[in-house]
């Protein structure tokens, strides 16, 4: 069964354990200053934070119901389609001299689409 409550919690507490890593990693590079394999491995060490995450968030959608779901599955759907759609058609426009999109950046936008097609979704459905 969903709750958004407990939802909530476990997904503020995977976010704070991700911000945690993060601000960790990033001291930790600064005090040390190190070099190879450390250096990546201080880089990579906020992924386990986002893994924490993005188990959250599947565990979230098994305990939905069917309609929560859908909704679910159409912002998910808007999210990848739009974010195809920016990315290939930035890469069109850095050949016509874009500057370089970072693949950092890739995923705000996609959060950001998801957000907005569950709202849409939202609306759709009422």
């Amino acid at each position: 069964m969903f709750s958004i409550k407990r939802y909530g919690v476990e997904l503020s507490g995977a976010l704070a354990l991700y911000a945690a890593l993060l601000l960790g990693a990033n001291a930790a590079a600064r005090l040390l200053q190190p070099e190879g394999a450390m250096k990546m491995a201080l880089a990579l060490l906020p992924i386990l934070g986002t893994v924490a995450v993005a188990w959250t968030v599947l565990r979230g959608l098994r305990r939905m119901d069917e309609f929560q779901r859908r909704i679910q599955f159409d912002a998910i759907a808007l999210s990848f389609t739009g974010t195809a759609l920016a990315t290939f058609a930035w890469g069109f426009a850095e050949g016509a001299g874009a500057p370089e999109l970072r693949a950092f950046h890739v995923w705000p936008l996609m959060a950001v689409l998801w957000v907005v097609g569950v709202c849409i979704a939202q609306w759709r459905y009422r």
